[in-house]
């Protein structure tokens, strides 16, 4: 088997974006200060290899720099430029990573570990006996990770379908080389390669803005579609600190993890040679790797949910000290934080009956009419949240009782024909059959969202679309029951007497109101 090269160096990537940065790490390069990095432990390989790279990639970087005159600003088109400096670095670079000189002996314990931690993760408390694990692997190189990961599968009995994906044609013509390679005719594993940007791979888009529930889900179709939910893990290695906007590649990897999928973020030589390339080199290299804080903040308003933090690591029983590296992990979640909350006060409205005779999901409907259009902006998409219906002296049962729901904002695009005419929130109380006597159309609601699902979409036929509603409702459910979620039903938004009319700060009057509050407070509670 011939050598592979460890892209660990840079893997630097490959699928840059320029953009204005939400994540903390990006706060450097806009030319803001940032709060002085904590000391790092000894890099585990030698100071002259690594100053002899760092020397190298600064040349070709600069040299690319000059002839495409790259800009520190945000932009559609500095994106693009970006984007083709990094494809002429690695390809430059391709050579050099696809040799022996690329991987000092004492990384490549490090490149084991890393795989190995990497799969681990993946395969959490799974007792999968048949099958395989979908891995994508972001800026692949010339595929230094591949023989680490089939070792490692082999020792945890797994079987992988690995994806290799860069930026460069150089790299990938060699990943593809090494490939044949690797794997036997016979082999249980599968190694396929592409060249392709991994944000706009997966989210049709260079760059995923913020939005109240969260980020842009970008554009779904036939390319896209491919990528999204189908990956156990995505693995970026020794790449991070490429990209411009690291919320864009959070997001992207949330969009392309199965539920319970891990992502993964590492590297051989550390935090400590990352700061001295994008140093030397920021450029190519414009972000640092997070911090443990930096790197929740990332997953603040992302389905995931840290499950792993290192800096450092004992790689075998003999190792006299521990080894500086970086490694990063979170697990796909089926729910995320709200960047806002949103209170709704309105009459229910009878809407299209559908939920109820076709989907046997009874729903109590609110027009974004009653709300001075104030849903413009609100996503499309499956929501959760509480829900209280106004009682009065003559009330039936269930009233002035706090609920829990699961909402729907949109049109309903499953419905041929039949889509709403205006964005219409549907909210299904989850209660007992006997919780609520009688409907409740022409009734007052309260209604307080501060999670998401999912996004909107058109499913191909009803059975779909009552099974995804049925995870909706679950997801929801057990969802509230955890923080910060359960402590929205103590907002004092539902605690109003009758005789109180609570109108919001954002709009409306006696008859509908509504008010957007930063999510913030909620885990401060």
């Amino acid at each position: 088997m011939k050598h592979l090269s460890a892209m660990f160096l840079s893997k630097l990537t490959v699928f840059t974006l320029f953009v204005v940065p939400y994540a903390p790490d990006v706060i450097a390069f806009t030319g803001l200060n940032r709060l002085p990095r904590r000391n790092f432990l000894q890099q585990s390989s030698s100071s002259s290899f690594d100053d002899e790279f760092v020397e190298m990639q600064k040349t070709v970087g600069e040299k690319s720099e000059s002839e495409n005159d790259i800009e520190s600003e945000s932009g559609e088109q500095n994106i693009k430029e970006h984007l083709e400096h990094q494809k002429e670095v690695f390809d430059e670079m391709s050579s050099f990573f696809n040799s022996e000189d690329a991987t000092p002996e004492e990384v490549k314990p490090v490149l084991q570990y890393l795989a190995k931690q990497a799969l681990y993760q993946m395969k959490g408390e799974s007792e999968r006996s048949s099958g395989s694990f979908d891995v994508l692997d972001v800026g692949c190189g010339t595929g230094a990770l591949f023989p680490y990961y089939l070792e490692a599968a082999d020792e945890l009995e797994m079987k992988l379908n690995i994806v290799g994906l860069d930026l460069s044609q150089k790299m990938i013509d060699c990943a593809n080389d090494n490939v044949k390679n690797l794997l036997s005719d016979d082999s249980k594993h599968s190694i396929r390669c592409e060249v392709g940007d991994y944000v706009s791979k997966i989210m049709g888009v260079n760059l995923c803005k913020e939005t109240m529930s969260g980020f842009e889900n970008g554009v779904i179709n036939e390319d896209t579609e491919t990528f999204r939910e189908s990956f156990d893990g995505v693995v970026i290695n020794a790449c991070f600190g490429n990209f411009l906007d690291q919320d864009s590649v959070v997001t992207a990897a949330a969009n392309s993890l199965k539920e319970d999928g891990c992502f993964i973020i590492s590297h051989p030589l550390g935090a400590g040679f990352v700061e001295k390339l994008k140093s030397e080199n920021p450029s190519t290299v414009p972000n640092l790797l997070p911090s443990q804080t930096e790197f929740d903040e990332l997953l603040q308003f992302q389905p995931l949910r840290r499950e792993n933090f290192m800096e450092e690591a004992q790689l075998s029983e003999n190792a006299e000290s521990a080894t500086a590296l970086y490694f990063a992990s979170a697990k796909k979640i089926p729910h995320l934080l709200t960047r806002e909350v949103l209170r709704l006060r309105g009459k229910v409205d009878t809407g299209f009956g559908r939920g109820g005779k076709k989907l046997g999901v009874p729903t109590a409907n609110l027009p974004s009419s009653l709300f001075q259009n104030a849903l413009e902006n609100v996503p499309t998409g499956v929501y959760f949240g509480w829900a209280l219906i106004k009682g009065d002296d003559q009330s039936s049962k269930g009233r002035d009782v706090i609920h829990k729901a699961v909402v729907n904002v949109g049109y309903s695009p499953t419905f041929d024909g039949e889509e709403n005419k205006e964005k219409i929130v549907e909210a299904h109380l989850i209660v007992g059959d006997d919780d609520i006597e009688g409907d409740f159309y022409g009734e007052t609601m309260k209604l307080g969202l501060c999670g998401f699902l999912r996004s909107e979409r058109k499913f191909a036929s009803f059975p779909d679309l009552i099974a995804a509603i049925n995870r909706d409702v679950n997801n929801a459910k057990s969802s509230l029951d955890l923080a910060p979620y359960s402590t929205f039903c103590s907002d004092s938004f539902f605690q109003h007497s009758s005789e109180e009319m609570w109108v919001g700060s954002s709009g409306g009057d006696e008859n509908a109101s509504y008010e957007f509050e930063a999510s913030a407070f909620l885990e401060d509670a």
